[in-house]
């Protein structure tokens, strides 16, 4: 059953991980979801569309490596922090460029804040909630996701006919204000404090612990379950929009 006597730290990295993943589910959808016009505007080929979108995807991954280590050195609040402002200035500059490599900086850098949001964002949950909750926690939190997507599809319909498609990538800076809540409101988990007062006093573990036989079949197991998921999620929700478009 879902918690009652829930803590306000709960709730509120609750509200944060959730939000964090819905708009960037919005920021990610919003290239799919103006493609079309994009292809007519840089009279680029569908080989090049989906390769711009390999590379956001790419550099997800790459986000997401390089934000776990931001977040075990910095803080989990503020590695979510950092990775919203990336992913929403990133998105609102794909508005102002004027060439394909331009618009491949600008989805790369996306890229980097989207994965990066995802592990802070997670993480943030992971250590605030309690054990017999966690996994509730973390399935509410990434059902955002298909919200933030359908917001996406929202600001596509009312900004795109009167505005343009640069325009709709400008609404892509919103989630850049939510910063100034988290910042506010989201303490940072009081695992993560502990550990950081005495990293001094522990030797440090090292991250090749997952390799060891005890969770390699498993991870090996779960990752490829995951990838081949992914891989048939971002080829479709990449081309159904844009072959609607088209």
């Amino acid at each position: 059953l879902w918690p009652t006597n829930t803590t306000r730290a709960e709730r509120s990295s609750l509200i944060a991980g959730g939000l964090g993943w819905m708009l960037d589910a919005m920021d990610v959808m919003l290239y799919s979801l103006v493609l079309a016009y994009l292809i007519r505007e840089f009279s680029m080929s569908t080989r090049t569309a989906g390769l711009l979108n390999s590379l956001t995807l790419v550099a997800s991954a790459i986000g997401g490596l390089i934000f776990g280590v931001v977040a075990d050195r910095i803080g989990r609040t503020r590695s979510l922090m950092a990775s919203i402002l990336l992913y929403s200035l990133s998105s609102a500059a794909c508005g102002l460029v004027h060439s394909i490599p331009q618009l491949a900086i600008f989805r790369f850098l996306l890229g980097l804040g989207m994965g990066g949001e995802w592990s802070a964002a997670a993480a943030l949950i992971a250590e605030t909630w309690r054990p017999e909750h966690r996994g509730k926690a973390l399935g509410l939190m990434q059902s955002s996701y298909a919200i933030g997507e359908a917001i996406a599809a929202g600001v596509v319909l009312f900004v795109l006919p009167h505005f343009g498609w640069r325009a709709v990538f400008f609404v892509g800076v919103l989630p850049a204000l939510m910063v100034l809540w988290i910042r506010r409101d989201v303490p940072e988990p009081e695992s993560w404090k502990r550990r950081a007062q005495s990293v001094g006093a522990a030797p440090r573990k090292s991250i090749f612990r997952v390799l060891s036989p005890k969770t390699l079949r498993l991870g090996a197991i779960a990752a490829t379950m995951n990838a081949f998921t992914l891989f048939g999620f971002w080829g479709l929700f990449t081309w159904i929009p844009a072959y609607l478009s088209l």
